[in-house]
């Protein structure tokens, strides 16, 4: 059976998610390429089948992704939910991520059926982006935050929050004209909380006040949907957008805007996958493939997300 594992990693450590399938796995830094390399010394037998849910762009933390694993043990056909220890997995798959040292460690693991497909599967995910306005922000929140220089009212946040909060909103204008092409409906239906940001680090002494964090949750994301939202909602926050021009751009039928400074998108530092959230009824479903779910899957997971329009 496949094994769902979950998993958490440092962005700016791994370029990015997908595989590049044309070039062999020791010359790779890719999160799916990493994986399977751990799993090879796990278990040297084929090259396992990976599918990951969630295709992170270049340098976004992560929290909380998930995976499904295919593998065979030597001499064996594939593997059964009697022959593999759990933990013992875990336990022995983090101890070569640890030993290659790589930013990458496996949260937790559990036995799902064959047809399983994590990216179908997944009910919603949610992203948080974190947020520093301190100027003497610390070497060590550094690559982990977004520094804001210019001042944010968070009075104007909240007003551009509650215009996209649970509406449903055609995001064609958030994401890159290749993915956009790619996609019949743009439409989704986003849910943003603000809040307080905890520190990091316990022993950090940083005022409260200039630490907050942006929680967005919906089914799926538009490829770089999340960080260029999240741009404009600042933007709106710094008064370099009032609340017309966003709400405009929201509702807008020219789908072929480009967005307004192209160049200008936050900081990726801060941004995290903070976790990808499943039915636990359909871990029980057995899945019977037919022709057209298999036509649909083949269209809907290629590995690179530029190639779906999908995060």
């Amino acid at each position: 059976m496949r094994i769902l594992v979950y998993l958490c990693y440092r962005g700016y450590s791994i370029k990015g998610t997908f595989s590049a399938l044309n070039k062999p796995v020791s010359s790779t830094n890719y999160l799916q390429d990493i994986l399977e390399k751990a799993i090879l010394c796990f278990c040297p037998a084929r090259r396992p089948k990976i599918l990951l849910s969630t295709y992170t762009e270049c340098n976004v933390h992560s929290l909380c992704n998930t995976a499904t694993i295919d593998f065979e043990l030597p001499g064996k056909q594939k593997l059964g939910t009697g022959e593999l220890n759990i933990s013992w997995f875990k336990f022995n798959l983090n101890r070569i991520l640890i030993e290659k040292k790589r930013t990458m460690r496996i949260l937790d693991a559990r036995f799902v059926h064959d047809a399983y497909e994590p990216k179908l599967a997944a009910i919603h995910r949610t992203y948080l982006y974190r947020f520093i306005t301190d100027p003497s922000i610390t070497i060590i929140e550094q690559p982990l935050s977004t520094y804001l220089s210019s001042p944010i009212s968070l009075t104007l946040l909240r007003s551009a929050i509650s215009l996209v909060h649970n509406h449903l909103i055609d995001y064609s204008l958030f994401t890159l004209p290749e993915a956009r092409n790619l996609l019949k409906d743009t439409h989704r239906i986003v849910g943003i909380q603000l809040s307080e940001a905890p520190n990091l680090f316990s022993n950090l002494k940083i005022k409260s006040s200039t630490n907050f964090c942006l929680q967005l949750t919906c089914t799926n994301f538009l490829y770089q949907m999340v960080r260029r939202l999240t741009t404009e909602l600042i933007q709106v926050a710094q008064e370099q957008l009032t609340l017309e021009q966003f709400e405009q751009r929201l509702y807008s039928s020219n789908k072929y805007l480009s967005m307004n400074n192209e160049d200008k998108l936050l900081d990726i530092n801060g941004l995290y996958l903070q976790n990808v959230m499943y039915d636990e009824q359909d871990f029980q479903r057995y899945v019977t493939y037919t022709t057209t779910l298999t036509t649909k899957k083949n269209i809907m997971y290629p590995l690179a997300p530029v190639l779906t329009g999908e995060e």
